[in-house]
């Protein structure tokens, strides 16, 4: 299944006092390149989402945008230990309970416990807003893939069709090749006896020439090469494999040599014009490709 090298995906998801945007855009290139646009509480962060796009996306060059809005709540320069108030209730408690003081606890008792405050630092995103974050880059990312692969569809059918072409192309070259060989053949002999008819001449020399003629002008080998590299590259487009773009284009490569070798073993007008359009399609698979991962 191919999978196309644009594409777009955006998610937005609001959680835990955070809203996540996040929107990537995916254009062509030879290998992946993930240029990121981060605020600055996510900064840190910027190796592990370009790990979580690697994980899914092979080539492209891929723009991640994200826009983050916090909760003032979060953006107080304190937090308060819960946990520990906890803590140093129960302990109260227990002193009370020991030394019978009577009183009840205040909160200017509880104040007197510095530990209580903690530094809310605002260079780096808390655990739980980073969830938050990982869950909305998947989303985006998810967007993007499926994206990404309905246009790869569009492009296996062009490219399918293509192909097609190509074998029809190939079995009409078989076919004119077989005639162009005999009529080639005949023509040489007829030529030879003329010349000779009244000089004796080797017959058997004769024959050996008209084999090495048949060898040289013999697509056939050919044919069959270019038959196996379309199979293959059929088999290979058809696949569950996504990242399949080099692969293909080697093939490509492959099946534009074997045309190329028909094309100037046989000098026949009609073959020619099928060479051409075979290579004409050849072109525009490759152009095709350019935008395959």
């Amino acid at each position: 299944m191919l999978s196309s090298m644009t594409g777009f995906g955006k998610a937005e998801v609001k959680q835990n006092g955070i809203f996540v945007s996040v929107e990537m855009k995916s254009l062509n290139s030879r290998f992946l390149e993930v240029i990121t646009k981060l605020p600055k509480i996510l900064q840190p962060k910027e190796f592990e989402i370009r790990e979580l796009i690697r994980q899914k996306v092979s080539r492209g060059k891929i723009t991640v945008s994200i826009d983050i809005e916090i909760d003032p709540i979060y953006l107080m320069p304190f937090k308060i230990n819960f946990d520990f108030v906890s803590h140093v209730v129960k302990l109260l408690k227990e002193i009370k309970k020991k030394t019978k003081v009577k009183g009840e606890i205040k909160l200017e008792h509880l104040l007197m416990f510095r530990e209580i405050f903690e530094s809310n630092s605002m260079d780096n995103i808390s655990d739980e807003h980073w969830e938050v974050v990982k869950k909305a880059i998947d989303e985006a990312l998810d967007k993007l893939v499926l994206a990404r692969r309905k246009e790869g569809i569009e492009i296996s059918r062009d490219i399918e069709n293509r192909i097609n072409l190509i074998s029809d192309n190939l079995e009409k070259i078989l076919t004119l090749s077989e005639g162009s060989l005999k009529s080639k053949q005949s023509i040489l002999k007829q030529r030879i006896e003329e010349v000779f008819k009244d000089v004796e001449f080797d017959k058997s020399r004769l024959e050996a020439e008209l084999v090495w003629l048949a060898n040289k002008i013999d697509v056939t080998e050919e044919c069959v090469r270019l038959k196996s590299h379309i199979k293959f590259f059929i088999e290979t487009l058809k696949g569950d494999d996504v990242a399949v773009g080099r692969r293909l284009n080697f093939l490509l490569q492959e099946m534009l040599r074997e045309t190329t070798t028909i094309g100037a073993k046989i000098e026949d007008a009609q073959i020619t014009y099928l060479v051409v359009a075979i290579k004409e399609e050849i072109e525009k698979i490759r152009e095709q490709l350019q935008n395959v991962e």
